[in-house]
């Protein structure tokens, strides 16, 4: 009976579960995170659970365990649907919001930006209307309110969609925390068959709740372990295994939002894909919305860029040139740290330099200041409140606080920061800054309009600007490593002296500087000779080697040898580090000014020797257009290889050596284009003949007679080459003159980069006094006939008589010394006299004068030529060709090749100044390439290498006055320090001269205060006044001065002393004037700094009266102690018996000097002169000197000793001419008629120097076409010109109506030239050129810049072709692409709408599907609780029934 117990009473316990898991499915038939449960039962097949076994009964039933209706597939489909759900519902809520944003009902971009054009129309109508002009303002302040209205709405969303981001983040840990949690709970539990339903519900409900916010895969584990991965199964990345949890962050990449885990044990980030969920929703719409603020700003900017050009390029109602019309800079202030604290910035000034940079301000607390870092880190400066950086105020106010900084974003080109930049109408640029003009003259009515066109910068050449915008000099150049296309200057308005140097040969030892000691030494062989240079007692102060470099070149160490020679005496310059010594050498190859150095060892050491480099960079400057500016002429292999895109030229230059400098300073489109050279450029000069000017320089004297009937001609063609072969030939013809050829043939051979010039100078000298007549004609066909009266060699009536008929005869005359004058032809035509009649019969001599003021030699005749009555002169003009390079020229049989000319582009400047009679000289001097120099390393060295030599015709034609000059300092290094240190050495190989006057004591009287005496030197005066004013009383035989007194004597000695002269003449400093003691007494004297070039003595000017003589005590025409006296230099008086080997010039009497050894005197005189004393002045043993003394009582104070070709020995050297010096150079003035010749020569570092001023804003490339080493030094100014004012003219080829050539128009040099293309137009200098019909040959049309059209309305003509698209320019259509902008927003919006409509429906599906399966059915649940309570009901009947059988049972019994 037992069994029928145990079967009903587990039956009963089972269904009471059973009842329990149905009624608890009830109660949560409203919670969606309910899995519904089950309670199934089985049977029982064990006896251990009944009191009885039995074969055949059963043991009862027993529930297996509540379950969960779950599906592994069934979730995941729901949570992937969730995921996809989520991703439409987020971005469709944002895109719709950006569909109001760009497309609001009232006050679209589109309608405002057609509001804008209809307002400017209107300003066309009547560009002086200001009530139109405001409209239109207005209208592009709506415009821009409008562009920035949703700008801001699209930033705004963006904020909000990246908010929400990091709330979804926040929210997905928390998930997953919450995941771990349960996951740990669940596997504390694993144990136990039973599995904790309600955990596990939790868990399905926060998967869920985290699928709609990323997509995920579960993979579900045993015992309840599951792994989660973020996206695809088997490619997504894990965020949570077991109770192994990570973490999400979002960070910003490029301004947008992007998803990053860090595992667990935070080692790290991972970049984790998304793909649906709400965070990749917000992403997706994130990326939509950085994409419509892109086109958004892609608008602006092009509204911008389009707005300013057009209204850049006109002139606005007050005249000026059009401002910005839009801009779209900004300043983002972003401050971090201590919030609370109070500190604030404030930016102004200048912020265009910064824009697309970061800066940031720290406060640094410890010392209460602030920092200005940029993006790297690197501090730009610190300050307590107020820092002005590169024209960026910082103003900071309040009090900073620990952790304060402040980020600065100078953005630009964003649609949020569109500002209208125009103050007022006004300022609307409706009127044209350029102006296109047919010329009437055109044979077609074809027009050209002309628009600004962006052309892409030519090639990938090198901007050379930033390299050359600071101080440099010799030692740290710009080096370059290979020769070719260096590289270009951008907008250059003045590139000063682009210099290309040479390298010098340098010694480098490596000795130890710790092993030094007193005997180590340096030793140096310099052209054979060792110098050795002992460190001695310095050696112990010696612990760098630049200490020991300072001690070699400022002479403490000196050659140990009898010479005691500096480094500096030697050429050389030292420099120095820890380890290494280092000596350059300044001797060059090819210059022998300096020792070379061969080699060298130190101490133990041997140096290293690094030789010079021979080469020469050759230094090529060109415009982009290919117009050469400086250089040699090209070769057409090198034009092949220089002239392309690639190098930085325009595509259609074209190489033009026509503007090539030939002379020192030449221009090019208004611009001053300088090129000079050591040793200058080539030059050939020929006569009209086609023969060499030495050879005939076509100048003839003879009777009237035979003047000739016509006039001649070259013999043959006349040909000139250039040195890469190119030439050209000209064909002579009957008539023409040197001026008529070298004005035909410059035309042709500056093609060639060669230049022609003519000039024709005629001096006529020994003209006696008297009348003196003839004929002169020049331009003029019918002769002016000159007549005039001479009168001590006075020649100005003369001159001024000529010159009354220059305008007829283009022959201008200058007064040229005693008794003559110049005649100067400018045109180099010829000069003709005819029927020359002198005075009293005498003769005249007449000479041809080059441009230097020389004479010009000739072998056809002797120079000069004597002219007599009755005779005629005509004098041809020389044609000079000029190149940078060698030339040839050949006429005929007769072959010339050039030759170096020192004074034409080079160091050296030589200028003839007929009106003042003299010829000018100065020196170009460069301080930073030829002084010493250290790298910035300080070991290498460049030494002073520069050398300055003059050279000086004499009256000795054997021998010159040869100077050079070496300068080493600064001071030494400038133009007049070198012309100054020129003209010393001249006159120190010069007779030195002084004055003296009477001695004086002070009871004879001292001058007074301003009083006057003049000098005499040679042909000028210098005019001395007296500067005394100390006051002093006679006391008795006292004086007193100051309260003080003085004897006499002593009170004389404190007058002089407190006496000055000032000095006023033709040259400062160059007569030293003052009172000197003589005897008992003082005396007046004068002195000739150096000495004297002419040989003349220092004397009183004929001006004086006899009472300034008396007041300085000096004699007046009477022998006395007031003398001159002119010195010669030392000489042996040993020498040979010379007759005349030297004169006295007395006036108009010359006294020949002898000398002879065996005779006493050793000096005879062929003459004497009353008052002038000639003698032999001992100055040692065998040593002597000529003295020439001349008193008052002389006739003529006018006396000078002057060589004759005997002189080389005897210590004379005088040249008939007078040295000045005068600003930075010196000027030479010949004098007596005679006519010195000089030759000059520079030696220095630099090979070529190159300058330009006022380009205003052209590119010039920079070539470098030598062999030698690169390495250059300037500087340049850039112009950058918003319009350039340059006016142009384009000139239709003659011979091709599809060429044209464009040209400044103020100057006539050709800029460069275009191809007219089959669409009827071209680019050129950043416009389009467009023509309106075809053009004819020769048709010119000028392009005219102007700022008073102010109502023409041209320009806005172009403004208003930007509210369409331009298909040729993509310019314009802001409305067309807004409304493309807008359309993408829509299609994006409808896209996101349907998918989300797809994804609720599959949602739906799942939800469905998943709550058909695991949800709770009342339906369901109410059938099985009547089952379940029928069964319990059943199980209780068969326990009653059991009761009454064992009742019954036990009753029986």
């Amino acid at each position: 009976m037992s069994d029928i117990f145990g079967i009903a009473k587990s039956g009963l316990q089972a269904y009471k579960e059973g009842l329990a898991t149905t009624g608890q499915n009830i109660a949560n038939v409203g919670n969606e995170s309910y899995a519904r449960r089950e309670a199934p039962v089985s049977e029982v097949t064990s006896g251990k659970d009944v009191l009885q076994v039995s074969n055949t009964a059963g043991f009862g039933v027993r529930v297996d365990g509540i379950t969960r209706a779950f599906d592994q597939f069934i979730d995941s489909q729901l949570q992937s649907a969730a995921s996809n759900f989520s991703f439409s519902t987020s971005q469709a809520m944002v895109l719709n919001q950006l569909e109001t944003v760009v497309r609001p009902v009232e006050g679209s971009v589109s309608q405002k930006i057609q509001e804008l054009f209809s307002s400017l129309n209107s300003v066309a109508q009547d560009p002086s209307d200001l009530a139109s002009r405001h409209v239109a303002a207005d209208a592009s302040k709506g415009l821009v309110n409008s562009i920035k209205t949703v700008a801001n709405g699209i930033n705004d969303l963006r904020n909000f969609v990246s908010q929400d981001i990091e709330n979804n983040i926040a929210e997905a840990n928390d998930i997953l925390g919450q995941l771990a949690v349960i996951q740990k709970q669940l596997l504390g539990i694993s144990s136990n068959s039973r599995g904790p339903n309600e955990l596990l519900d939790k868990r399905d409900a926060l998967l869920n709740d985290l699928s709609e916010l990323i997509d995920l895969t579960v993979d579900y584990k045993s015992n309840g372990n599951l792994e989660v991965n973020a996206g695809t199964f088997g490619q997504g990345q894990s965020l949570l295994t077991g109770v192994q949890v990570s973490k999400l962050e979002v960070q910003k990449v490029d301004g947008t939002s992007k998803i990053f885990m860090r595992t667990g044990n935070g080692d790290g980030l991972s970049k984790i894909q998304v793909q649906a969920g709400k965070i990749a929703g917000n992403m997706a719409s994130d990326l939509t919305l950085v994409e419509t603020k892109s086109a958004l700003d892609q608008l602006s900017r092009k509204l911008v860029n389009e707005f300013n050009e057009a209204q850049t390029f006109g002139v606005d109602l007050n005249g000026e040139i059009g401002g910005k019309f839009f801009s779209l800079d900004g300043i983002k202030v972003e401050k971090q740290g201590a919030m609370q604290s109070s500190s604030q910035i404030n930016l102004s000034g200048q912020t265009e330099k910064f824009l697309g940079q970061k800066l940031e301000i720290e406060f640094v607390a410890a010392e209460e200041t602030w920092t200005l870092k940029n993006n790297l880190g690197a501090e730009l400066g610190k300050f307590k409140d107020f820092l002005d950086y590169e024209g960026l105020q910082i103003n900071v106010s309040g009090a900073g606080a620990i952790g304060d900084s402040f980020e600065i974003n100078f953005t630009e080109g964003l649609s949020e920061n569109l500002n209208f930049q125009l103050e007022n109408g006004r300022q609307i640029a409706a009127s044209a800054f350029y102006l296109v003009e047919r010329d009437p003259l055109n044979k077609s009515s074809a027009q050209i309009s002309i628009s600004r066109f962006d052309a892409p910068d030519p090639g990938v050449a090198l901007t050379l600007n930033s390299m050359f915008n600071t101080n440099r000099n010799s030692a740290n150049p710009v080096d370059f490593l290979n020769n070719g296309p260096l590289g270009v200057f951008d907008d250059v308005d003045e590139l000063n002296s682009l210099t290309s140097i040479k390298t010098q040969s340098k010694l480098q030892f490596s000795e130890n500087i710790a092993s030094l000691d007193s005997l180590d030494q340096l030793v140096i062989k310099l052209n054979n000779v060792d110098r050795i240079f002992k460190l001695g007692s310095l050696a112990s102060s010696i612990d760098n080697y630049q200490v020991l470099a300072d001690y070699l070149n400022t002479g403490v160490i000196r050659s140990d040898d009898a010479d005691k020679l500096s480094f500096t005496d030697l050429g050389l310059f030292a420099g120095g580090n820890i380890s290494t010594l280092s000596v350059t050498s300044a001797s060059l190859p090819n210059y022998s000014s300096y020792p070379t150095m061969q080699s060298g060892t130190f101490g133990t050491s041997t140096g290293i020797l690094i030789p010079a480099q021979t080469g020469n960079a050759d230094i090529q400057i060109f415009t982009r257009e290919g117009v050469q500016l400086a250089g040699r002429p090209l070769s057409q292999a090198e034009i092949t290889s220089y002239v392309s895109f690639e190098n930085g030229f325009y595509r259609d230059a074209e190489y033009r050596a026509d503007y090539l400098t030939n002379v020192k300073s030449d221009k090019y489109i208004g611009a001053s284009v300088v090129r000079k050279t050591t040793e200058g450029n080539h030059s050939a000069s020929i006569s009209s003949l086609g023969v060499a000017s030495s050879v005939n320089s076509n100048l003839s004297v003879a009777a009237m007679a035979s003047f000739p009937v016509s006039r001649s001609i070259m013999s043959a063609p006349l040909t000139i080459t250039n040195d890469v072969g190119a030439s050209y030939t000209f064909q002579p013809k009957a008539g023409m003159m040197a001026g008529n050829i070298a004005e035909t043939i410059e035309k042709e051979i500056s093609k060639l980069g060669l230049g022609a010039s003519a000039s024709n100078k005629l001096e006529i000298f020994n003209i006696a006094d008297g009348t003196l007549k003839f004929d002169l004609l020049g331009d003029n066909s019918s002769a002016v006939s000159i007549i005039s009266t001479v009168s001590g060699g006075e020649t100005a009536s003369l001159v001024s008589q000529i010159n009354s008929s220059s305008d007829v005869t283009g022959i201008s005359a200058y007064k040229s010394g005693k008794g003559a004058i110049i005649l100067q032809k400018a045109d180099g035509n010829d000069i003709i006299i005819k029927n020359v009649v002198t005075a009293n019969a005498s003769t005249l001599s007449t000479r041809q004068i080059d441009e230097f003021g020389e004479v010009v030699k000739t072998s056809a005749q002797g120079i000069p030529v004597t002219v007599s009555t009755g005779n005629y002169i005509v004098s041809g003009g020389q044609i000079k060709i000029t190149g940078p390079s060698e030339l040839k020229v050949a006429c005929g049989a007769n072959n010339l090749t050039s030759q170096k000319s020192e004074f034409l582009s080079s160091f050296i400047d030589k200028t003839f100044d007929m009106q003042n009679g003299k010829i000018d000289f100065s020196f170009d001097v460069l301080a930073d390439v030829d002084g010493n120099a250290h790298d910035q390393t300080g070991l290498i060295g460049v030494a002073a290498s520069s050398s300055y030599s003059f050279v000086l015709s004499s009256d000795n034609q054997n021998q010159n006055n040869s100077v050079s000059v070496k300068p080493n300092t600064p001071n030494e290094l400038t133009s007049g320090a070198v012309a100054g240190a020129l003209v010393s050495e001249l006159r120190k190989a010069s007779p030195q001269s002084n004055f003296v006057g009477n001695a004086f004591n002070f009871q004879n009287g001292f001058p007074a205060d301003q009083s006057t005496i003049e000098f005499q030197l040679g042909e000028q005066k210098y005019f001395a006044v007296l500067n005394n004013q100390l006051a002093y009383t006679v006391d008795g035989s006292n004086v007193v001065i100051d309260g003080k007194k003085f004897s006499q004597a002593e009170a004389l000695k404190q007058i002089v002393s407190a006496s000055s002269f000032t000095i006023s003449g033709p040259e400062k400093d160059r007569l030293t004037v003052g009172f000197e003691e003589s005897g008992a007494g003082f005396r007046l004297f004068a002195a000739a700094k150096d000495g004297v070039v002419s040989g003349h003595g220092v004397r009183l000017s004929d001006s004086n009266t006899p009472a300034q003589k008396s007041i300085f005590h000096l004699d007046h025409n009477a022998s006395g102690d007031t003398k001159t006296r002119i010195v010669g230099s030392e000489f042996d008086l040993t020498q040979a018996t010379k007759a005349n080997f030297a004169q006295v010039v007395v006036g108009n009497t010359t006294i020949n000097l002898s000398f002879n050894p065996a005779t006493n005197p050793k000096l005879t005189q062929s003459a004497n002169v009353a008052g002038v004393t000639i003698s032999l002045e001992s100055t040692g043993t065998n040593k002597g000197r000529v003295v020439v003394t001349v008193d008052q009582s002389t006739a003529d104070l006018d006396v000078a000793l002057k060589a004759t070709d005997n002189s080389s020995t005897f210590g004379i050297l005088t040249s008939s001419s007078q040295l000045t010096l005068e600003n930075e150079g010196f000027s030479v003035t010949n004098h007596d008629n005679k006519r010195v010749s000089t030759t000059a020569k520079v030696e220095s570092l630099a090979n070529e120097v190159f300058s330009i001023n006022d380009l205003s804003g052209e590119d010039l490339i920079v070539v470098a076409a030598g062999t030698g080493k690169i390495s250059l030094l300037g500087d340049v100014t850039s112009k950058v010109n918003e319009l350039n004012p340059r006016e142009l003219m384009a000139k239709v080829s003659a011979d091709n109506a599809k060429q044209i050539e464009i040209f400044d128009m103020n100057s006539g040099d050709l800029l460069g030239s275009r191809k007219i293309t089959e669409t009827n137009d071209f680019l050129f200098r950043d416009f389009k050129w467009e023509l309106n019909g075809s053009a004819a040959n020769s048709d010119i049309f000028n392009v005219r810049t102007t700022t008073e059209r102010l109502d023409d309305a041209s320009n806005l003509v172009q403004l208003m072709k930007l509210s369409e698209l331009s298909p040729d320019t993509g310019k314009g259509g802001y409305s067309q692409q807004y409304n493309d902008l807008v359309i993408d927003v829509g299609f994006n919006v409808r896209s996101s709408e349907q998918g989300l409509e797809n994804a609720k429906v599959l949602y739906d599906v799942a939800a469905d599907r998943k709550s058909s399966f695991s949800g709770v059915d009342l339906d369901t649940e109410a059938a099985r609780l009547l089952e379940q309570q029928q069964a319990y009901q059943a199980l209780a009947k068969v326990l009653s029934t059991a009761k009454e059988m064992v009742d019954t049972l036990l009753r029986s019994m």
